[in-house]
């Protein structure tokens, strides 16, 4: 196919996708505005969609940025070893991280992506046909305590595995594995139950933790979109590892005190390279895992990272994760800000469905899920009564199975009257507001919080 050259910016070309020279090492995005003017390319420059936008020997210009930003065009990729000279990736008061990453192994996911093996395909029955349902019933007590403890015990492990890869060790996946078996036949003997204990623990998370709850949202999605059981474990798995690369990045980057500047941005968007590196060490993993851990943090708008990849190419159990990752985010509390309400959590994930930031269909699904008053969140009903979303009810997302907590005066009700436990949609009675879990300082969505999110997903 001919180059195309814009005659009022010579140096601009566009071409279809492999154009001239060579790409070895792998591509990194970089925001147009930091490309500095005047530095003459080594290697290509491609749009995130993977289009020639600079062939190699040309020059950045005014006029290639302007011509960009015309198009929409707000970050490039551009050869690794390219980048450092493209760019100011540090002043003085912003030391390199000292990080070498494994490109090579990033190179060979990408080769893996771009072959078009990204389908799901179920070899079982799906794991919803054999879910228990428990219409108007409270949880079982003493399994909800069970399953609690059986989650904290899966975090403390996961904790000390990732400290073993940190020191170097060689680890193995079975011990997840047999995590993903657990929360599987604990999710189908009571999900619901099971998403309520996932969202009531670890209200100040660390890296485990997080992992561990997203894993368990991302199981419910799964079997929530039909998948059986091998592929509910393997989305599960995936939950568990997709982040242990942000274990090699320095603490004030993972745990930031205030919302990231552009230099820590780009420190973070390192990780689902590192951790590629780390799924490397590790004995029994699948390879589907290691391909979705490292396209979690893809957006199907193609705004996301570390490839920009748009749509089917990026894999469904990583927009499955993306969705998890997200929601557990947003219910968790940041130093700059509290966490926000389910309800307001699950808005945002609706308003980042609408513009792609999240895939719309597990954005719906996760919706059926948990309901637009997510279960465990406190709702005030038109009588005056207070009351706790119990479980999700059909097809029925604006009603919930709910259970009363305060009568209109304010007085408790006993948790063990069945008469407490109301079904929305067979009811007098309606939800008029969302509340923040009692004891909490959770706050509501605002555009300000919606931008933060979407800038730094």
């Amino acid at each position: 196919m001919p180059v195309v050259t814009s005659p009022q910016t010579p140096d601009a070309v566009v071409a279809s996708p492999g154009g001239a020279g060579k790409d070895e090492g792998g591509r990194v995005d970089i925001r147009l505005d930091e490309l500095i003017v005047g530095r003459p390319l080594k290697f290509p420059i491609y749009d995130p969609r993977g289009t020639l936008l600079l062939a190699e020997g040309k020059m950045i210009s005014s006029d290639f940025k302007r011509l960009l930003k015309q198009r929409g065009i707000s970050s490039v990729q551009v050869n690794a070893a390219d980048s450092a000279r493209l760019k100011l990736t540090r002043t003085a008061d912003t030391p390199a991280s000292g990080l070498v990453l494994d490109m090579e192994v990033a190179a060979a996911l990408d080769r893996v992506i771009d072959s078009g093996l990204l389908s799901v395909q179920n070899r079982g029955k799906a794991v919803k046909a054999d879910l228990k349902i428990h219409g108007r019933t409270a949880y079982d007590q003493v399994k909800k305590e069970e399953q609690s403890q059986r989650q904290s015990a899966k975090s403390e492990h996961l904790g000390n595995l990732m400290k073993d890869v940190l020191r170097g060790k060689t680890v193995s996946t079975s011990s997840i594995s047999q995590a993903a078996v657990e929360s599987l036949a604990d999710m189908a003997d009571d999900a619901d139950c099971m998403l309520a204990v996932a969202m009531e623990a670890h209200a100040k998370e660390g890296l485990a933790e997080h992992s561990l709850k997203m894993a368990t949202l991302a199981m419910a999605i799964g079997i929530e979109m039909g998948l059986d059981e091998d592929n509910c474990k393997r989305v599960y798995v995936a939950g568990m590892v997709h982040d242990w690369g942000l274990a090699k990045l320095p603490e004030e980057v993972v745990c930031p005190r205030q919302p990231y500047t552009a230099s820590d941005y780009f420190e973070f968007k390192k990780h689902p390279i590192l951790t590629a590196e780390i799924l490397q060490r590790m004995i029994d993993i699948p390879s589907m895992v290691a391909v979705v851990s490292y396209q979690v943090h893809e957006r199907p708008n193609g705004k996301g990272y570390p490839r920009g990849r748009t749509g089917e190419r990026i894999h469904q159990f990583a927009r499955i994760l993306s969705a998890a990752d997200a929601y557990s985010h947003l219910t968790s509390p940041k130093p700059w800000r509290p966490a926000l309400a389910p309800y307001a959590a699950m808005e945002c994930l609706i308003r980042l469905a609408k513009t792609k930031d999240l895939d719309p269909d597990v954005v719906r699904t996760f919706l059926k899920l948990m309901t637009l008053f997510p279960i465990g969140s406190y709702v005030t009903l038109d009588d005056g009564s207070i009351a706790r979303v119990l479980r999700k009810n059909g097809e029925n997302y604006t009603l919930p199975i709910v259970q009363i907590v305060e009568d209109a005066n304010g007085d408790p009700v006993p948790a063990n009257l069945p008469e407490s436990i109301v079904d929305l949609s067979d009811a007098p009675v309606k939800i008029v507001q969302a509340l923040p879990t009692p004891g909490s300082d959770e706050i509501l969505l605002t555009d300000e919080i919606l931008e933060e999110i979407r800038g730094q997903l």
